[in-house]
């Protein structure tokens, strides 16, 4: 699972500091931003972009944007993912790599951002392989979970 972050001002070339300022809210704490890994896997090997693993249809699903108001100091939350019941993700948002304004500053230096963007922040830990079938439920302390089945979004063939 992944932190959301949703953007409520528009911005560009801002501060760490400022960039606080810019989060409207937090999707429910959550969203998946899948990969195809074999695809991933398959683009390192011919060093090729990664691009083709990213971004594929229904592979980004988030819960509902909370207010940042209502959901206080976001580092200090925990974000857990459970598949078919099995915790595989249970992490303190404090261990990512970067702070959501760090992130919004350093993308702010090359994209104006937009009331209405949505920010995928990473994962502090617990990635691995999703197959059809899986249920996947993830939360951040306290706000309403990210739940959803992972299937196959290609028609299904005719006889």
């Amino acid at each position: 699972g992944e932190l959301v972050l949703a953007i409520g001002q528009q911005g560009q070339d801002v501060s760490v500091e400022a960039a606080p300022g810019l989060i409207w809210g937090y999707g429910v704490g959550v969203g998946v931003d899948l990969t195809r890994q074999d695809l991933q896997d398959e683009a390192k090997m011919t060093q090729r972009l990664w691009c083709t693993s990213k971004g594929l249809d229904f592979s980004a699903p988030a819960g509902a944007l909370v207010p940042a108001s209502k959901v206080g100091y976001i580092q200090r939350k925990t974000i857990t993912l459970f598949v078919n019941g099995e915790q595989k993700q249970d992490s303190e948002l404090r261990k990512m790599i970067w702070s959501p304004a760090e992130i919004i500053s350093y993308l702010s230096a090359f994209h104006r951002l937009e009331p209405g963007d949505i920010i995928f922040s990473g994962t502090p830990a617990g990635v691995g392989p999703l197959k059809v079938g899986d249920m996947c439920e993830v939360t951040v302390d306290g706000l309403p979970p990210c739940r959803f089945r992972v299937t196959d979004p290609r028609p299904a063939s005719s006889p």
